[in-house]
Parts: structure tokens; C-alpha cells; sequence
């Protein structure tokens, strides 16, 4: 059975399952009938998933389900940027750890249950507007940092949403966003959009008194390593150290 196959047929299952929810775009699934029985051809299949709080975004790439995980994205939500922060984390935990298997039924088993928890009163937020004026700073671990795409988008996010912080390219990556909440849970969006080996909030600092950087840009320090792809901790350590948020490396990196 093709990729293709596949992707088709687990979309046929959700839609069987969850008529309510599902809204696959005509296009791409027409694209995907056509070309089902080439091997060499895998079209991008995208379908949205409307629940009562969010709209969720899911685009299925040329690799799904065999070498690429499914790329999810908030259309819109109520949810609180805690809770989207939360929500997205675990759906793009269950895609990635479902390489070689389908893993949308699970994405909308976790979406209800999560709903399911919040209408309960079991998660400590409630569903409401974030204050828009309040100053947010988020901070992001990730396996690498290498492409210049992805390096070019955030800077370019930065300006229109107006961000400042860093990104810390290389193996491992950090990157650092500050700026209101709403500008923040744009971002937080925008770059989970992405795919990443690997990519985990570690950090989510609210109600801040003040920035601690004036614009946005990449942090070079003494590189290492057979591709030139390590940056030297110790000095980024010491970066943050002068900032008086030493305490941030160990959150990041756990030592």
C-alpha cells in the first residue's frame, strides 16, 4: 500500500468516527485519489479539525506516516496560551512518536480529553481572554537549529509581531521570545508550524516587569565539533549569568 493509500484511508476512518469534526480539503484529497496508486507521488493531504474551543490545522506531509510527522497548527482558539502551550506540546508528541503509523485518531482522542478536562474544572486555568498588555517571555530547547528558513521566519516574526529575545542556532538550539502574551502565543504557533526533530518550551515567564533585550538576533559564541555545529555552552552560560538569569541554562539544559 502507498503512502498516499494511507493517508487516505485513515482520513476515511476519522471521518467515519468524527463527521463532526473533520473537514478535509477537497483539493488535496482529490490530488491524493488520483496519484493513490504511485509510489513515487505523495501529495501533502491537509484537513482541519473544528472542535468547540479550537480549530486545528493538520497537514499531512509527502513522508507521513513512514519518515515525517504530521504538522499541526492552531487556526484559533480560546484557550488561554498556557493551555494552547500545553495542548500543542502533547499532540505534537503524539505525532512524533507515531512515525510508521497513523496518528490522527489519537490527536483527536487527545483534543477531546483534553476539552473534556477543562469543561471538568481539572486544569487550573480557565477559558478565558489573555491580557493582551501583559509581558510574556518564553524559552525553547531544541534537538538543532540549522536551517536557514526556519532562522529567517522567526526573525522576520519577530519584527511583525514585535518580539525581541534571540535565537541560539546549532546543536542544541535555544531560542528566547519576549513581548505581550498575544504577540507570544502568535509565535508559539507560527514555530511549532514547523518540523522539528525536536522542540519543547521549557520556560514560560509571565507578568514581567521589563524586557531583557532590546531587538532580535542570532547569539554566536566559539563554535566546535566535526561540522562546526556545536556552539560553547560555557560562554552562553556566562551570557545569561550577566543577565542575572543564570538559572535559565539549567532549566534549558537540566545541568
Amino acid at each position: 500500500m502507498t503512502s498516499t493509500q494511507q493517508k487516505l484511508d485513515e482520513v476515511e476512518l476519522l471521518e467515519s468516527i468524527y463527521p463532526e469534526f473533520t473537514e478535509v480539503d477537497t483539493e488535496d484529497r482529490d490530488k491524493c485519489v488520483e496519484l493513490a496508486s504511485n509510489p513515487c507521488e505523495c501529495p501533502v493531504l491537509r484537513l482541519h479539525l473544528s472542535f468547540p474551543v479550537l480549530k486545528l490545522c493538520v497537514e499531512l506531509p509527502s513522508g507521513y506516516p513512514e519518515c515525517e510527522a504530521a504538522e499541526l497548527r492552531f487556526e484559533w482558539t480560546s484557550l488561554s496560551t498556557n493551555q494552547e502551550i500545553e495542548l500543542l506540546q502533547q499532540l505534537t508528541d503524539i505525532s512524533t512518536d507515531s512515525l510508521g503509523e497513523g496518528s490522527l485518531l489519537m490527536i483527536v482522542s487527545a483534543v477531546t480529553e483534553y476539552i473534556d478536562s477543562i469543561s471538568s474544572g481539572s486544569c487550573e486555568e480557565t477559558v478565558t481572554p489573555d491580557v493582551t498588555e501583559s509581558l510574556n517571555r518564553l524559552w525553547y530547547y531544541a534537538h538543532h537549529i540549522y536551517s536557514k528558513e526556519k532562522r529567517s521566519n522567526m526573525v522576520k516574526w519577530s519584527r511583525e509581531l514585535d518580539l525581541t529575545g534571540f535565537i541560539l542556532p546549532g546543536k542544541p538550539g535555544v531560542i528566547c521570545i519576549e513581548g505581550s502574551v498575544a504577540n507570544c502565543r502568535e509565535f508559539n504557533v507560527r514555530v511549532r508550524a514547523m518540523n522539528w526533530q525536536l522542540l519543547k518550551l521549557q520556560h514560560d515567564e509571565r507578568e514581567l516587569e521589563g524586557r531583557l533585550f532590546t531587538d532580535f538576533g542570532e547569539m554566536i559564541f566559539d563554535v566546535h565539533g566535526r561540522a562546526n555545529n556545536h556552539q560553547d555552552l560555557g560562554q552562553f552560560r556566562t551570557f545569561l549569568e550577566d543577565k542575572q538569569i543564570g538559572e535559565i541554562f539549567t532549566i534549558l539544559f537540566g545541568f
